[in-house]
């Protein structure tokens, strides 16, 4: 280990004076006890330092608890916030992070409990389908993001049955709240923290404190610009793949020419004679 100020490699004080201090008949050399004393202090520093705790931070490159909330620090947490901080930029990672944050402060305003492993992967990687990378020629971005989180999950040791757990509470964190309701709290998790992230918190569930905490910890970084864009070129891209979800009305706006079927149109084509 360097020792600040030192060169690596550098020997210590060997530049110093060699004068002689003279006391009862022993001749000690300044340099040799400037060599003791430091000697002394980095080791010292070694010791203290060995005992200061290592950060959670380390294990996932979030921190341990935010607005007391304890992220999940699993093999499987760390594998899904790794993918999602590695594909995402920073403003949807953090998006994500506090998509987590906000859905698990208002459960737990309202007393439930979940599985905090699969709604924190879930979080983390609700919003993959957005991306280029990870997109299909049709699905919508729901479907296409679970999609590759549940293959992540998989890989990453989780059963079967919590890696479905991650799909639903993915393709269904922007339908119908009754519907979400139904699937279970990691699913409510998701909808709500993405609910609160986009269009704000609900005050009766997240007070002030507890969202200048977590966007304190997670910085929103020109989300309402970025995500907007985002959510433009998605649309651009693939219009008709997001009939009946969130952003169908957007689609609809951003590619008016791609909609040209209609609810009579379906029912009059209909193969039946009458």
């Amino acid at each position: 280990m360097a020792i600040p100020g030192q060169r690596h490699g550098a020997r210590v004080a060997h530049d110093w004076p060699h004068r002689e201090i003279s006391g009862g008949g022993v001749g000690v050399h300044v340099c040799d006890r400037f060599e003791l004393v430091t000697r002394r202090r980095v080791l010292g520093g070694l010791i203290a330092v060995m005992l200061v705790p290592s950060p959670t931070r380390a294990q996932t490159g979030t921190p341990s608890e935010v607005a007391g909330i304890k992220l999940p620090q699993s093999r499987v947490a760390r594998a899904a916030a790794q993918f999602s901080r590695s594909h995402c930029p920073d403003y949807l990672f953090n998006h994500c992070l506090r998509t987590f944050l906000f859905g698990a402060v208002a459960l737990q305003a309202q007393k439930r409990s979940y599985d905090a492993d699969a709604a924190f992967a879930a979080a983390a990687l609700h919003d993959l389908g957005l991306l280029p990378a990870f997109e299909t020629a049709s699905s919508s971005f729901e479907i296409d993001g679970a999609n590759r989180a549940e293959q992540l999950m998989t890989e990453s040791g989780l059963s079967p049955r919590d890696a479905d757990v991650v799909w639903h509470a993915i393709a269904l964190h922007d339908v119908r709240f009754s519907i979400t309701r139904r699937q279970g709290p990691e699913a409510m998790l998701v909808a709500m923290g993405a609910g609160c992230d986009v269009d704000g918190p609900d005050s009766s569930l997240i007070d002030a404190r507890q969202t200048a905490e977590i966007v304190a910890a997670f910085p929103r970084l020109q989300f309402k610009k970025r995500f907007t864009a985002l959510a433009v070129d998605h649309c651009k891209r693939k219009p008709l793949s997001q009939r009946g979800t969130w952003l169908e009305g957007l689609c609809r706006e951003q590619a008016p020419s791609a909609w040209t079927d209609t609810v009579e149109r379906e029912i009059a084509d209909a193969p039946f004679s009458e």
